[in-house]
C-alpha cells in the first residue's frame, strides 16, 4: 500500500461491504455548536445524534474527517513540526454505530481491518481496556486470541470517554502500535505506555458508550448503546510504512521537500542524520522548521477553503497564529522568501481530488496567505523598530534585560519567535526575562481557553429539541406550507408553558418561516374558526422539522381544534424582494470581482439586506457600479425564479452552490434565477426577478480581514433612500418622478416596474452615484496609513498614531476608513479629521482606538482635547467623534499638536 488515498479507501470500502453509510467530512467550522473551536474529531457531526436530538436514516456510518487541534483545550501548536506526532491538521479515519452493534463487532472490525486489509503484523500490537471492562477484554483475548500479556487495564483517565460533564459516556479501549526498541528506552510495553514514549503508539480508539451520566458519578445505562471509533490516518499511515515519525510518511514528506528545495536544504542529509541520531541542534531546528511548514500549510489551507479568515480574536486569531508561526519559521530557513503560499499551493494539488474545497477556493487561500505574508513582514520591521526603542529606553535607565512582556509582545504581536528576540538583543549586549515571556504566554493561553470555555446548549434548546424529537418521532414533521401561501387552517397538536409571558404552540402545519439562511422570521397572527384575531406569533423557531410558534402565555388554545394561523403579507413579501436580491448580487460579486467571493454570512430583513463576501480589499468604485448595474440588468430581465428539490450530489452536479460550513440533507431545495444564479436555498423568493424593483448598494465596508461587508436597499424602500439623498444632494426629482411611478414604490405588491422604466431609473440612479461619496472610501489607502503611524511612549508602554487629515471627506468616508484601520492589531491611537481650513474648525473628527486599551480611552481624550483646542464632542472608550477648533492651518503642525497632547 503506497499511496495515502489507498488507506483512506481501504477503510471507507471495508465498512461499507460491514454496512455503513459512507458519511461526507463536515466543515471545519462547526455547525451550530459553540462548544468547539474548530472541528477536532469524527464524531462532532455526529454529536446530536448521540444525545438523541437528531435521527437520521442509517444507523451504521463511516467517515474520514477533517479535524484541527490548535486553540483551546487542545492546543499544542508550540510543539508542532517538534515532536513525531503533533499537528495541527489531521484527519480521523472513524465508524459508528448508532445503537446497532456493540463492543464485539467493533473489536472484530478493528482487528481483521488491521491485519488482514492493512497487513499490520499481529505480534506489533497491543490494545487497552478500561479496567473495569471484562467484557471487552474477554473479547480480545478469547476471540480474539490476544494473549493476557498484550491487553493492559487502565483507569478512568486514559480509558473512559465523556462528552462533557454529564451525557453519554463509557469505557473504551485502544489499539497500540509497536514502533520497535530504538523509539524506546523502556523494554515493557505496559510501563512504556503509561510513561507515554513513542514507541508504542496508540493508531485507533474505540469508544462504547453505554451509560448517561445523570449527574457526575451517576451512571444510568443507555437503552441503545453505541459506538464511536476514531483512527488517526497519519498515526495509522506511519504504523502502516513501519515508519516511527509521521513527518516521514507521503502525507508530509512532497510538502517538506517542497520547503527544502525552495530553500536549498538538503533534505537527505538532514533525514539520515536523524535517522542515525547525528542531528545536531542547527539542523534539528531546520528539520522542525520544514516539518512546522508542511503541517501549517495544511491546516491554514484547509482551513481557508472551509472559509475561515485570519482576524484578531477567535477562530481567525488562531488561524492567523498559525500562518504567523509557518512564516516566521520560514523567515528563519530563508528570510523574505514566500514559502508557505507555495506549499499551500502543492497542499491544494495534492489533495484536491479528496477534498474538492481546496480547488474551489484555490484563489482565495493563495491571495489570503500572500496578504498575510505582506503583513508579517511588515510587523517585523515594525517589531525591529520597537526593539530598537526598547533598546535605547535599556540604555538611558541603565538596565541590561528586555522584560518578559516586552519580548511576548513581540511574539504575540509581530511574531518574533523568542529565539530571534533574543538574537538580537544579543547582538546589542541585551538578555531577555525568560521566566517572564512564560508567565505572559501561560496568562495568554488562560485567557484564550477562557474566550472559548462556551456553554453547550442551553436548557431552553435541549428542551426543544428533545420535545421536537418527540412530537416528530409520534405525529411526524410540521408540514412547512410557506412556499404556497401566507394562511393556513392548522390543527394544535401541543402548547406548552415556557415562562411566565410565553407560550409555544405546535400544529401539524404552517405558512410560518423560521428563521434560517440569513433571514428572519415571519411575522403574523392566529385567528380562530370565524376568522378572528386570537394574538400575535411573537417569534418562531425551528427544531428537527417542528416549528414553534411563541404567542402569549394567557392565551388559552385546545390541542386538537383547528385555528388559522396567518402571515403579515406586507413584510414577508418585502423579505422576499431582499433574499431574491442577495442571491443576485453573490452571483454578480463573482462575476465582477471573481470565483474567490463566497458568502460569509448574510442578513435578510424587510427593511434592508445585509451581505458578507470574502475578498482580500475593498471594492472599488467602479466594481460597486458594475455590481450594482448587473444586479439591476437582472432584475430588468424579468428573471423566471424557479425551485427543485434534488439529491445533494446531483445539486451540486449541476452547479448549485452550496456552503461548505452549512448543514445540509441529502434531499436539499435549489433556487435558480434564470440562468443568472443557482444556490441551495430554504428561504422565501419572489417569483420572478422584476418583483424585486430596484437594487441600491448604500454601503461597503470590511468586517474582518479578507470579509467584505454590503448592505443594500430593494424596492420602495430603496426609492426613498434614493430620494432623501438626492434632495440632500440639490438633485432635480423631476426626471425621477416623470420614470417611475410612485404607487410602486409605495406599494410594493403592486404590479413590478416596466423594463424600460427601471433602464430610466438607472440612468437617474446614476447620476446620484456621481454624487457618492464612496470614491474617497474605496481609495484609502491602509498600507500606505500603516506606514505613516508615529511612536510614542506614554505609562512604559509603546503606542503608534496615525492621521488622516482631509477636507473632502464626508461623515461617512471616516466611519468607512474608521472600519478599515479597526482591522490592524496595534496598540494604535488615530486622528481622522475633515478640517475646514477657511474657518478653522473640524466638522467632523474621530479619534479612535485599536484595540482598545485601558491606558486610553477615546471618549476622555475628545473631551480633554476639545477643552484645550475649543469644540465640543464624545464617546466610548475606543471611539469618539465632535467638533474641534484647530490650533492651525498647517496639516503637519495639527499633528504635532495632537502628538503634544497624548505626550
Amino acid at each position: 500500500m503506497k499511496l495515502t488515498t489507498d488507506i483512506r479507501h481501504t477503510f471507507v470500502d471495508y465498512f461499507i461491504k460491514q454496512g455503513h453509510t459512507p458519511v461526507t467530512s463536515s466543515s471545519l467550522i462547526p455547525h451550530d455548536d459553540p462548544t468547539l473551536l474548530f472541528t477536532n474529531a469524527g464524531m462532532n457531526q455526529f454529536k446530536n445524534y448521540f444525545l438523541g436530538l437528531e435521527s437520521r436514516d442509517y444507523v451504521r456510518a463511516v467517515s474520514h474527517q477533517k479535524c484541527v487541534r490548535a486553540g483551546g483545550k487542545h492546543n499544542d501548536l508550540d510543539n508542532v513540526g517538534f515532536t513525531a506526532r503533533h499537528h495541527t491538521f489531521f484527519e480521523m479515519l472513524g465508524n459508528f454505530s448508532f445503537g446497532n452493534y456493540f463492543k464485539k463487532e467493533a473489536i472484530h472490525f478493528a482487528w481483521e481491518l488491521l491485519t488482514k486489509e492493512f497487513q499490520i503484523p499481529k505480534e506489533k500490537l497491543y490494545v487497552t481496556v478500561y479496567k473495569s471492562d471484562d467484557e471487552a477484554a474477554e473479547i480480545w483475548h478469547k476471540q480474539i486470541g490476544l494473549s493476557l500479556d498484550r491487553i493492559f487495564r487502565l483507569d478512568e483517565k486514559d480509558n473512559f470517554w465523556r462528552m462533557g460533564d454529564v451525557g453519554p459516556c463509557g469505557p473504551s479501549s485502544e489499539i497500540f502500535y509497536d514502533h520497535g526498541p530504538s523509539c524506546g528506552s523502556i523494554s515493557d510495553p505496559y510501563q512504556s505506555i503509561l510513561a507515554g514514549e513513542d514507541r508504542y503508539i496508540e493508531i485507533w480508539n474505540l469508544v462504547f458508550m453505554q451509560y448517561d451520566e445523570v449527574s457526575p458519578g451517576q451512571l444510568k445505562p443507555l437503552p441503545s448503546p453505541s459506538v464511536d471509533t476514531g483512527a488517526g490516518l497519519e498515526r495509522l499511515t506511519a504504523a502502516i510504512f513501519g515508519e516511527p515519525n509521521n513527518y516521514n510518511t507521503p502525507l508530509f514528506l512532497p510538502l517538506i521537500e517542497k520547503g527544502a528545495d525552495l530553500t536549498q536544504v538538503d533534505l537527505s542529509l538532514l533525514l539520515k542524520n536523524e535517522k542515525n541520531k547525528t542531528l545536531d541542534s542547527k539542523s534539528f531546528q531546520t528539520l522542525s522548521a520544514l516539518r512546522v511548514l508542511a503541517d501549517h500549510a495544511r491546516s491554514t489551507s484547509f482551513l481557508l477553503a472551509d472559509h475561515a479568515l485570519p482576524s484578531n480574536e477567535g477562530r481567525g486569531y488562531v488561524l492567523r497564529r498559525i500562518i504567523r508561526r509557518a512564516l516566521r519559521y520560514g523567515h528563519k530557513l530563508s528570510p523574505g522568501t514566500s514559502l508557505l503560499p507555495e506549499i499551500s499551493n502543492l497542499v491544494i494539488d495534492l489533495m484536491k481530488g479528496v477534498y474538492p474545497e481546496l480547488e474551489k477556493n484555490k484563489k482565495i487561500i493563495l491571495e489570503t496567505l500572500k496578504d498575510e505574508e505582506t503583513r508579517f513582514f511588515a510587523t517585523l520591521d515594525q517589531g525591529n523598530h520597537l526593539l530598537k526603542n526598547e533598546f535605547q529606553n535599556l540604555r538611558t535607565n541603565n538596565k541590561k534585560q528586555i522584560s518578559g512582556e516586552t519580548a511576548f509582545k513581540l511574539y504575540d504581536t509581530f511574531g518574533f519567535p523568542l529565539d530571534l528576540t533574543q538574537l538580537i538583543a544579543q547582538e546589542e549586549g541585551f538578555s531577555v526575562d525568560t521566566s517572564g515571556f512564560e508567565s505572559a504566554m501561560n496568562k495568554a493561553k488562560e485567557l484564550a481557553k477562557a474566550s472559548w470555555k462556551k456553554s453547550s446548549l442551553s436548557e431552553s434548546d435541549l428542551t426543544l429539541s428533545k420535545l421536537s424529537q418527540d412530537i416528530k418521532s409520534q405525529q411526524g414533521a410540521t408540514q412547512f406550507l410557506g412556499y404556497e401561501t401566507i394562511e393556513s387552517p392548522s390543527k394544535l397538536l401541543q402548547i406548552m408553558p415556557i415562562n411566565n409571558t410565553t407560550s409555544i404552540a405546535v400544529f401539524d402545519r404552517s405558512p410560518f418561516y423560521a428563521s434560517g439562511g440569513g433571514q428572519i422570521n415571519d411575522s403574523g397572527f392566529l385567528l380562530d374558526s370565524k376568522n378572528k384575531e386570537i394574538c400575535p406569533i411573537l417569534e418562531i423557531q425551528k427544531k428537527n422539522e417542528i416549528l414553534f410558534h411563541f404567542i402569549p402565555s394567557e392565551v388559552k388554545l385546545i390541542p386538537g381544534e383547528v385555528y388559522t394561523l396567518k402571515v403579515q403579507q406586507t413584510k414577508r413579501n418585502l423579505i422576499k424582494k431582499n433574499h431574491s436580491a442577495t442571491h443576485l448580487l453573490h452571483a454578480a460579486l463573482r462575476k465582477v470581482l471573481g470565483d474567490h467571493v463566497v458568502q460569509a454570512g448574510s442578513l435578510v430583513e424587510d427593511s434592508r439586506l445585509r451581505f458578507d463576501f470574502t475578498h482580500p480589499k475593498a471594492v472599488t468604485k467602479t466594481q460597486l457600479e458594475d455590481i450594482e448595474s448587473l444586479v439591476n440588468e437582472q432584475i430588468a430581465s424579468s428573471l423566471p425564479v424557479t425551485t427543485q428539490i434534488l439529491e445533494y450530489e446531483d445539486a451540486l452536479k449541476k452547479g448549485a452552490m452550496a456552503f461548505f460550513q452549512d448543514k445540509y440533507t441529502d434531499k436539499v431545495r435549489v433556487l435558480t434565477m434564470g440562468n443568472f444564479s443557482m444556490e441551495l436555498c430554504g428561504g422565501t423568493h419572489v417569483n420572478n426577478t422584476s418583483e424585486i424593483g430596484l437594487f441600491l448598494i448604500v454601503s461597503e465596508s470590511s468586517v474582518s480581514s479578507g470579509v467584505r461587508r454590503i448592505e443594500a436597499l430593494t424596492s420602495h424602500t430603496a426609492f426613498q433612500f434614493l430620494k432623501r439623498h438626492m434632495i440632500e444632494n440639490n438633485l432635480t426629482l423631476n426626471a425621477l418622478n416623470k420614470s417611475v411611478s410612485w404607487d410602486y414604490f409605495l406599494n410594493p405588491s403592486s404590479t413590478p416596474l416596466a423594463t424600460e422604466q427601471i433602464e430610466k431609473l438607472k440612468s437617474t440612479l446614476k447620476d446620484y452615484e456621481k454624487k457618492s461619496s464612496l470614491k474617497n472610501k474605496n481609495e484609502f489607502d491602509l498600507e500606505s496609513f500603516k506606514k505613516s503611524l508615529v511612536s510614542i511612549k506614554y505609562k512604559e508602554k509603546e503606542f503608534f498614531v496615525g492621521f488622516v487629515l482631509d477636507e473632502n471627506l464626508t461623515r461617512d468616508d471616516l466611519m468607512a476608513i474608521n472600519d478599515q484601520i479597526k482591522s490592524i492589531s496595534l496598540s494604535l491611537i488615530y486622528f481622522l479629521c475633515q478640517p475646514s481650513f477657511e474657518s478653522g474648525k473640524a466638522s467632523v473628527s474621530l479619534i479612535g482606538l485599536t484595540p482598545s486599551d485601558q491606558k486610553f480611552n477615546a471618549g476622555l481624550l475628545f473631551k480633554s482635547l476639545s477643552e484645550q483646542w475649543g469644540g465640543k464632542g464624545g464617546g466610548r472608550s475606543d471611539l469618539a467623534q465632535g467638533t474641534l477648533v484647530l490650533p492651525s492651518n498647517d496639516k503637519s503642525k495639527i499633528k504635532e499638536a495632537f502628538l503634544k497632547f497624548l505626550s
